[in-house]
């Protein structure tokens, strides 16, 4: 698979076919991805995104590779790559291809995927009964002989496959996955020789799909992915509008918002059912500005007072004028009903389309490496960890004793005393360009009150989620962010009101690396 650019939601890479997590009594593992290379070529991962152990640090041994510490790295000179470690062993099958198919287009600098349908080649919201046509078509496929797939072709091959997305979470704090190819997807995909595809979903659509679209010719294959998901089309006619925050109101009608300075306006429309209560669900919309004003993705969780609130690009920074943009953003229901809402703050005009809420799955599960991270911390040693950043004379976090996952890298916690003021904590966090999903497990040991979970560079990168009842049982938080370059992010926990524990907290990178593959998928 070709290394692809991402959306705020997903990045979608294959995934291994139909993966059983191994275990030992102290090691749980996932299977590594089968990976594809060109010739010369050679790929390095780290196994500790593979490997946990509730016993401490593990030897990691290899077969048809080398290893350095937990860092491998995969030549092509051997079919299967086999890794150790704890007892238990995972492998990865190997191809050496002639051939590397492409996909596009790239992340703009306004975090954005450029166009829908089909031009957004990582995320596809589709509503039942509607297609995705590519606006941009697949490069490096090899001559085939038939126009299509289901021709009958000599020579190459062409490749489209469906397959459905399960999983997990290990109690040690591993992101388990496993894939298995499917015909009841209701959904038709399809290839053409000229790199143009299709995928048409039936009436009866439903669910969140990984299609595969590639080639196969001898030994050599390779192939590209995007996910296809119901989404449930939202009509701003239908749309009420309020001030946003203290802003005085300006008018929202037919998907279009129009404001004059130090106006702000807030647009939300009715429930939606979206599924169950730990459900990752996103929002997704266009949006066409005519001045660099604020617009946000904002969705409330049960009510529009919000069991939950999350938002994203809520500093206007970044935001394209002239010229058509996508914002996408996800959150944690704990209802399994959400309200979703778009916020337009400063003078200028903006008009929406194409709003739809997804229930598609937890954002990392359609990577290949869904462990793989750029930040994580047990936080029992508040190591590194700063407080006060807001400037409110916030109270500093505690170790406690407390444990999410029975784990030594999860072993104690954080505590943040809120009650009767604010408490924070917050660490600096080198981002690469991509998705980047700040994730923690928080609980109340003290009454109710006002939980945020927040990822931002302080302009143009933004991504908050407020939780307002959090209860006495561990809860997982998450925010999702995409810068579209390398940036320094801070990593911020709060508790306003009440006193909060706070454990195992990351922030997960879901950016795949351009060798990772799924030969299943591609079938063998």
């Amino acid at each position: 698979m070709r290394k692809m650019p991402v959306l705020t939601m997903v990045c979608l890479v294959v995934l291994g076919l139909a993966v059983v997590p191994s275990y030992s009594a102290t090691v749980a593992a996932n299977d590594t991805p089968d990976i594809v290379l060109q010739t010369g070529g050679s790929v390095s991962f780290d196994l500790a995104d593979f490997f946990s152990s509730s016993e401490g640090a593990l030897t990691y041994t290899a077969e048809g590779a080398t290893v350095a510490g937990s860092v491998v790295t995969v030549d092509g000179s051997s079919p299967t790559a086999m890794f150790t470690a704890g007892g238990v062993s995972v492998e990865s099958e190997v191809v050496v291809s002639s051939f590397v198919i492409g996909n596009g287009p790239e992340v703009d600098n306004n975090n954005r995927i450029v166009g829908k349908d089909g031009g957004n080649l990582f995320y596809n919201p589709l509503v039942a009964g509607g297609v995705i046509n590519s606006k941009v078509n697949l490069s490096g496929l090899p001559a085939v002989g038939g126009a299509g797939t289901g021709t009958g072709q000599t020579g190459a091959a062409l490749i489209a496959t469906v397959a459905s997305v399960d999983f997990s979470t290990a109690d040690t704090g591993l992101v388990q996955v496993t894939r298995q190819i499917s015909t009841a997807s209701g959904l038709t995909p399809t290839l053409n020789q000229d790199g143009s595809y299709a995928v048409q979903a039936g009436a009866d659509f439903s669910g969140a799909w990984l299609v595969t679209l590639g080639a196969t010719d001898g030994d050599s294959k390779d192939a590209v992915h995007l996910l296809a998901a119901k989404a449930t089309a939202v009509d701003p006619a239908g749309f009420t509008a309020i001030p946003a925050g203290t802003l005085a109101q300006g008018t929202f009608a037919a998907g279009k918002f129009t404001n004059a300075a130090g106006q702000g306006t807030l647009a939300f429309g009715s429930a939606i059912a979206v599924g169950s209560a730990g459900d990752v669900v996103t929002l997704v919309f266009d949006y066409t500005a005519t001045a660099a004003v604020n617009v946000a993705g904002v969705l409330f969780d049960g009510a529009l007072s919000g069991t939950s609130l999350a938002h994203t690009n809520p500093s206007g920074t970044n935001v394209a004028t002239g010229t058509t943009k996508s914002i996408s953003m996800s959150m944690v229901t704990y209802t399994g009903t959400v309200i979703p809402a778009i916020q337009v703050a400063g003078a200028g005009e903006v008009t929406v389309a194409n709003i739809a809420v997804v229930n598609a799955g937890p954002v990392t599960s359609y990577a290949l490496d869904p462990n793989a991270k750029a930040f994580s911390n047990s936080v029992a040693s508040l190591a590194g960890w700063g407080s006060d950043i807001l400037g409110t004379g916030a109270v500093a976090p505690v170790a406690d004793t407390a444990n999410n996952f029975a784990s030594v890298d999860g072993s104690g916690s954080m505590k943040l005393a809120g009650t009767g003021g604010i408490a924070n904590a917050f660490q600096a966090v080198s981002l690469t360009a991509g998705t980047a999903v700040a994730e923690c497990w928080a609980q109340s040991v003290s009454g109710s009150g006002a939980f945020a979970l927040v990822l931002t560079d302080g302009a143009a990168l933004s991504s908050e989620t407020f939780v307002s009842s959090l209860g006495a049982s561990w809860t997982k938080v998450i925010a999702v962010a995409t810068p579209s370059a390398p940036t320094t992010a801070y990593l911020v926990v709060q508790a306003a009101g009440f006193d909060a524990l706070v454990d195992d907290v990351c922030v997960r990178i879901v950016n795949d690396k351009p060798e990772f593959a799924d030969l299943a998928l591609l079938g063998d």
